[in-house]
C-alpha cells in the first residue's frame, strides 16, 4: 500500500473515532448530570468511587458517560446494579439492552409496588437542636394501599459517629458526617416523630408520571450505593431530596432555585410553587396535639369525671373521656406499648374494651387547619434598613446616639416574624449581622453579630405552666454602657410560660455576660440579669406584639439597686415580603428606640 494512501486512511480512521466520541459525549443532557449529582464544575457530590464506572468519573462526566455506555452494553449485572443509568441510555437509544434477570431489583419493586410518592415534613422540634428546623423525607404509597403503617419511607440522614452535642454540632456544620439514603418502614418514622417527639407529619402528594415513577425507583436503587458529605445547614435532607426530584424531572431545576441555606420549610415552599406538582396535602397530627385537642374538647362534666368528682356521666361524655384517656396513654406510655410491655398493653386493652361498649358514639376526628401548613412559612432571610435613637441619663458628653441601621439575617425564624407555618412561639436564628452609622461621630460600626439564638416555650396537653428556656451567643457593643466596646457575649434564660388566646404569657430570668474593654465603671466582665413578665401575641395575622415589664440589675450600673425595665416591640406586615418593625426600651431613665423596614427573601 502506498505510504500516502496508508497515511490518508489512518487520518480518516482517527478523525472518525474522535468525531464519534465527540458526538456521543454531546448526547447527554442535564438529567444525566443530575443522576450523578454533578455540580456546575462537573464534580459529583457522591464521594465513593464504587458509584462510578470510570476511575476519573467523579470529576469527568464525559469519560463517565462513555464508560457507562460500554459497561452497560456488555455487563447485565451492572444493568441490574444501575437501572436508572440503563433506563436513561435506553431512552437516548444508545443501548438496546434491557434490565433483565435481576432478582434483587425485581423483589425491591414488588415490595414497594409504587403508586404515589409523597414528600413528608416532620414539623419543628425545638427541644432538640438537630430537629429544630424540621425534617423531610419521602413516603412511598403502594398500589391500592391507604394504610400508612404498611408504607415505606425514604430517608436521607447523617451517619452519626458521636453522641457528644458539641462534636455533633461541629461535624454537622463542617461535613464531618457521611450522609446516605435509606429505605425503611414508614411506621418507624411515625413512631419516632409523630408519637415520641410530638411532631406533626405534613404529607404532600407529588404528581409524577408513570415513567417518572419508574425512574424514581431505579434511581432510589442506585442511591442506596451512594455516600455524601453531610452538612447540617446546606447539603442536608431537604437539599438531597430536592436534587433527587431534579434527577427524576430536570425541568424542576430546584438546584438553581434553592437558597444557600436549605431549610425544610423552604423546601415545601419551592415544591408548592411548581404548578400542579402537588396534587394533595394531608396532615397527621402528633400524639401530643391529638391529646391536647381531646382534652380541650371535653365538656365540663367530663372534666369533673376525669378528676373523679362526678360519677353519673352521659354516654357521650363517657365516650369522649375514654377517647382522651386512650390518646393520653399513647402519649405517655407510647414507648412501652411499642415494646409490647404486658402491663401497658393490659391497661390500654381495658380502656379500648370500655370504649367499644359505647360504639354508638363516634370518635371525633382531630382536624388541623391547612392554613397553618409549613409551606406557608416566611422566607428565612431578611435585609432591613432603619433608624435608631439612644439616650442616657448619665452625665458626660456621650449621652445621645443617632444611628442609621443596616441588618442582614441569614436564617431562620424569630418571634416577630410572621407566625404562619413557623414553630409556634419559639425562635431559632443562625447568623445575624447588624451594622450602624453614627451620624454625629461619622463612624461606621459593627453593632452586633449574633452567631445563634434559640428559645423554646414548651407546652403541655393540660395547658398549664410549662418550661421556657433560651440561649444566645455572639459579639456586640454593650447596649447599656458606652457605645463602642465590641466584645463576645452570651445570654441564657429560664422561666415558665402559659399559652393564652393568640399568644403566650411567660415569666423569665434572663442573664447576660459580656466581655469587652473597660468602660467608665472599670468592668471588663459585664453581668446583667432581669426578672421579666412578658406577653407576646399576634391578634391579627399581619401583626405581632411583644411587651416585657420587670427589673434589671447589672454590675456596670451606678445605682446599687435594680432598675425598672420596660420594652415594647411591634411588627406589621405591609406585604408578603415587606414588614415594618419598631422597638422601644426603657431602662430607668435611659431610652432606646428603633424603627426598621424589613425585606424578606
Amino acid at each position: 500500500m502506498p505510504l500516502q494512501l496508508y497515511t490518508l486512511l489512518t487520518f480518516l480512521f482517527l478523525t472518525f473515532c474522535v468525531s464519534a466520541e465527540t458526538l456521543v459525549t454531546k448526547k447527554y443532557d442535564q438529567q444525566w448530570l443530575n443522576l450523578y449529582r454533578y455540580d456546575s464544575k462537573n464534580i459529583s457530590a457522591v464521594t465513593n468511587d464504587s458509584f462510578f464506572f470510570h476511575p476519573e468519573g467523579r470529576h469527568s462526566p464525559d469519560k463517565e458517560f462513555l464508560e457507562a455506555i460500554k459497561v452497560l452494553k456488555e455487563d447485565p449485572k451492572k444493568r441490574c446494579q444501575f437501572p436508572a443509568r440503563t433506563l436513561y441510555l435506553n431512552q437516548l437509544g444508545l443501548i438496546s439492552e434491557e434490565i433483565k434477570n435481576c432478582p434483587k431489583y425485581e423483589y425491591f419493586k414488588r415490595k414497594v409496588k409504587l403508586e404515589n410518592v409523597w414528600l413528608v415534613f416532620a414539623s419543628y422540634y425545638v427541644n432538640n437542636p438537630s430537629s429544630a428546623f424540621g425534617h423531610t423525607l419521602f413516603k412511598l404509597q403502594g398500589v391500592g394501599n391507604d394504610n400508612d403503617l404498611l408504607e415505606y419511607g425514604v430517608n436521607f440522614a447523617a451517619q452519626m459517629t458521636t453522641q457528644n452535642p458539641l462534636l455533633y454540632a461541629l461535624f454537622g456544620l463542617t461535613g464531618g458526617f457521611k450522609g446516605n439514603f435509606s429505605l425503611l418502614p414508614y411506621f418507624i418514622k411515625i413512631t419516632e416523630y409523630n408519637d415520641s417527639e410530638t411532631r406533626d407529619l405534613w404529607e404532600y402528594k407529588l404528581n409524577l408520571t408513570e415513567s417518572e415513577k419508574k425512574m424514581f425507583l431505579a434511581h432510589l436503587w442506585e442511591m442506596d450505593q451512594a455516600r455524601f458529605d453531610y452538612y447540617y445547614l446546606t447539603e442536608n435532607c431537604s437539599y438531597h431530596l430536592l436534587l433527587f426530584l431534579d434527577a427524576i424531572r430536570p425541568e424542576l431545576n430546584f438546584k438553581e432555585r434553592m437558597s444557600y441555606f436549605v431549610l425544610p420549610g423552604e423546601t415545601l415552599s419551592l415544591v408548592n410553587q411548581i404548578p400542579n406538582f402537588v396534587s394533595d396535602i394531608k396532615v397527621r397530627p402528633s400524639q401530643f396535639k391529638k391529646t391536647q385537642a381531646r382534652h380541650l374538647a371535653l365538656s365540663k362534666n367530663a372534666r369533673l369525671g376525669l378528676k373523679g368528682k362526678k360519677d353519673n356521666l352521659s354516654e357521650e361524655d363517657q365516650a369522649h373521656l375514654l377517647d382522651f384517656k386512650i390518646d393520653l396513654m399513647d402519649l405517655e406510655k407510647g414507648k412501652l406499648l411499642f415494646k409490647r410491655d404486658p402491663s401497658a398493653l393490659k391497661e390500654k386493652r381495658s380502656l379500648q374494651g370500655a370504649r367499644a361498649k359505647l360504639s354508638n358514639v363516634d370518635t371525633e376526628e382531630i382536624v388541623v387547619k391547612e392554613s397553618t401548613s409549613p409551606h406557608f412559612i416566611h422566607p428565612s432571610r431578611y435585609l432591613s434598613a432603619g433608624y435608631e435613637k439612644q439616650t442616657f441619663s448619665r452625665k458626660g458628653p456621650d449621652v445621645e446616639f443617632n444611628r442609621l441601621l443596616l441588618t442582614y439575617r441569614f436564617s431562620f425564624h424569630e418571634y416577630m416574624d410572621p407566625q404562619i407555618g413557623a414553630p409556634p412561639w419559639s425562635q431559632l436564628m443562625l447568623g445575624k449581622v447588624e451594622g450602624a452609622y453614627d451620624e454625629e461621630r461619622k463612624c461606621l460600626e459593627l453593632k452586633k453579630f449574633t452567631l445563634f439564638k434559640t428559645e423554646a416555650n414548651q407546652e403541655n396537653w393540660a395547658n398549664t405552666g410549662a418550661l421556657s428556656w433560651g440561649l444566645e451567643v455572639g459579639a456586640r457593643n454593650h447596649p447599656n454602657t458606652i457605645a463602642y466596646d465590641l466584645g463576645p457575649y452570651m445570654r441564657s434564660l429560664v422561666g415558665v410560660n402559659w399559652r393564652v388566646n393568640k399568644g403566650i404569657l411567660r415569666l423569665t430570668l434572663p442573664v447576660t455576660i459580656d466581655y469587652s474593654r473597660p468602660d467608665s465603671f472599670g468592668d471588663e466582665l459585664k453581668i446583667q440579669g432581669k426578672a421579666l413578665a412578658q406577653w407576646m401575641t399576634s391578634p391579627f395575622e399581619i401583626l405581632r406584639l411583644n411587651l416585657a415589664l420587670g427589673a434589671h440589675w447589672g454590675n456596670f450600673q451606678a445605682a446599687g439597686h435594680p432598675l425598672r425595665y420596660v420594652s415594647l416591640a411591634t411588627q406589621i406586615d405591609l406585604t408578603k415580603r415587606f414588614s415594618l418593625k419598631t422597638e422601644g426600651e426603657l431602662l430607668d431613665k435611659d431610652t432606646f428606640v428603633t424603627s426598621s423596614l424589613l425585606f424578606y427573601f
